[in-house]
């Protein structure tokens, strides 16, 4: 992504600025296009964090259809068994949910950092 800040050039400096001012206004420009910097990685950290979520939220929820499918296959039509392997997805429905969970957890706890 291309910056939209021109960077101060000593020909766009006036020319009764002292030595000394143009120093310090070089300095401020340096640290400007640092911290616009650093904001524009955050974004682009986060937008990737969020795109993890959706991904780990896709591949649970695939997961949790087939498993869910493959289930009544094996059950039939048992309704004894079908409760019984319900457990099953249930369990492992739970287990992703907590991994998503835990992964937002510690995108937080790094964003706090």
């Amino acid at each position: 992504m291309p910056s939209e800040i021109v960077p101060l050039t000593s020909a766009s400096v006036p020319r009764r600025v002292s030595g000394r001012g143009n120093r310090e206004l070089a300095r401020l420009e340096e640290r400007t296009l640092q911290r616009m910097a650093a904001v524009q990685a955050e974004g682009w950290v986060q937008t990737e964090k969020l795109h993890e979520v959706d991904h780990l939220t896709r591949e649970a929820m695939s997961g949790h259809a087939m498993l869910r499918r493959w289930a009544d296959t094996l059950a039939g039509s048992d309704p004894f068994l079908a409760d019984e392997l319900k457990f099953f997805t249930d369990t492992a429905r739970l287990g992703k949910g907590e991994i998503i969970a835990d992964t937002i957890d510690s995108f937080c706890r790094e964003s706090r950092r």
